[in-house]
């Protein structure tokens, strides 16, 4: 039991550190000043969307980058259709009246599609856009404006739920909105290890030094960004530029991406081990360490409070049992049980820290909404976020380690 409390008050106590780390570095990295490309300077971008099977989606999605704000004279938009089944190359083709260079080939996954697409790409910026993606009208031009670094290799975007609909898009919608304070903490220090495939921004020049996307790679985003960072690259975020993307709306769905993303996590993290290492500061030290050591604190305390209450309730029962407690009475087995609950919580000191938590997400909240336009429903979702997000976290992490260590296959889709 010793060992269990020193492992859950060393991971409250990481969790304390890494909140003060993040914050402290936000607020440094305010005081800095950017190099940002003026309208002038603006360089020409290459939008590809890789779409397969997409045809409910990928008219809205071509028809918002079109409306961005960005000169003409140095935008194109590309659609690869990767050998839809649908009406998706069909319904792309009549945007090319628009000046949409549409594109068909043979299927072969996503990386396959954005490396046919940033062969013919023109630009020196490269978007990669997923088809269900709609992003704000201002989102491309304030992204492209970081790039006058030369060091910054990509940008990612302000990634948010437009209208979460259901109980497993609303608790996800409360995850990406908290998201947005963390990613920006983690440009302030270089350590950004994801770039979202549904709108980031890469420098065309990478690519053509150290390749396209890895092709079969099931988390292709994933691998990019950390060998960006591998190659001792920038990867910086914008908060002034949202793009809204569509989560899955059941827990099949939500659970066979988290499996794919956090498979990819464990595959790509094994092939750029170097990178927990000194050399790549902050990123090396402390965020992607402790990244793996709150999974690592999450698993333990979710496996040790599952059995530890199942025993509770065990001898619970027993203990009601010999004083011949009526079980039949619905409101005194009710009301038994919210008192214990409440002197369970009131006595246990890790209430205390996770109420400071529970402050901080508002204030990450509070930050996103005011960043963020077009947020909604959020003291609705929070709650459920609150509830059901921690279990699921470690139900996602326990089904992806057992299909890693039985070596059992997981795709794309």
């Amino acid at each position: 039991m010793e060992i269990v409390r020193i492992v859950i008050y060393a991971s409250i106590y990481l969790g304390l550190v890494a909140t003060s780390f993040f914050i402290l570095s936000y607020i440094s990295d305010r005081k800095k000043k950017k190099l940002l490309f003026s309208d002038e300077e603006l360089p020409r971008v290459s939008i590809i969307i890789p779409a397969y099977n997409e045809e409910k989606s990928i008219a809205g999605t071509i028809k918002t980058i079109l409306a961005s704000d960005y000169p003409k004279e140095k935008f194109e938009l590309l659609v690869v259709d990767d050998g839809s089944k649908d009406k998706t190359l069909e319904i792309s083709k009549r945007f090319e009246k628009q000046g949409v260079r549409v594109f068909s080939k043979k299927n072969a996954g996503k990386g396959s599609a954005l490396n046919f697409g940033i062969k013919k790409a023109k630009g020196e910026i490269i978007f990669s856009s997923d088809a269900d993606t709609i992003a704000d009208s201002v989102s491309v031009k304030n992204m492209v404006r970081y790039f006058k670094d030369k060091d910054v290799a990509s940008v990612t975007p302000a990634m948010v739920i437009a209208k979460p609909k259901g109980l497993w898009q609303r608790i996800q919608h409360i995850e990406y909105l908290s998201g947005l304070f963390l990613r920006k903490a983690f440009a302030a220090v270089n350590a950004i290890h994801i770039t979202p495939g549904c709108f980031s921004a890469y420098r065309k020049s990478f690519f053509d030094k150290y390749g396209g996307y890895e092709e079969g790679n099931i988390t292709e985003d994933l691998e990019l960004s950390l060998r960006i960072q591998y190659n001792g690259y920038i990867i910086e975020n914008s908060l002034e530029s949202p793009v809204y993307t569509i989560p899955p709306k059941d827990f099949k769905g939500l659970l066979i991406q988290r499996r794919r993303w956090y498979y990819g996590l464990l595959k790509n993290s094994w092939k750029y081990r170097k990178i927990f290492s000194p050399k790549y500061g902050d990123l090396g030290v402390f965020v992607f360490p402790v990244a793996w050591l709150g999974i690592f604190f999450s698993l333990f305390v979710l496996i040790y409070f599952i059995f530890k209450n199942l025993f509770r309730l065990k001898e619970e029962l027993m203990f009601l049992s010999s004083i011949n407690f009526d079980f039949g009475n619905l409101f005194n087995l009710n009301f038994y049980l919210l008192e214990r609950l409440f002197i369970l919580l009131v006595s246990n000191p890790i209430v205390i820290f996770l109420s400071f938590f529970i402050i901080v997400l508002g204030c990450y909240l509070l930050f996103a909404t005011r960043r963020v336009s077009k947020v909604s429903s959020v003291f609705i979702n929070l709650p459920l976020f609150f509830i059901f997000f921690a279990t699921l976290f470690g139900i996602w992490w326990l089904i992806t380690i057992f299909y890693s260590i039985f070596n059992k296959e997981i795709k794309w889709r």
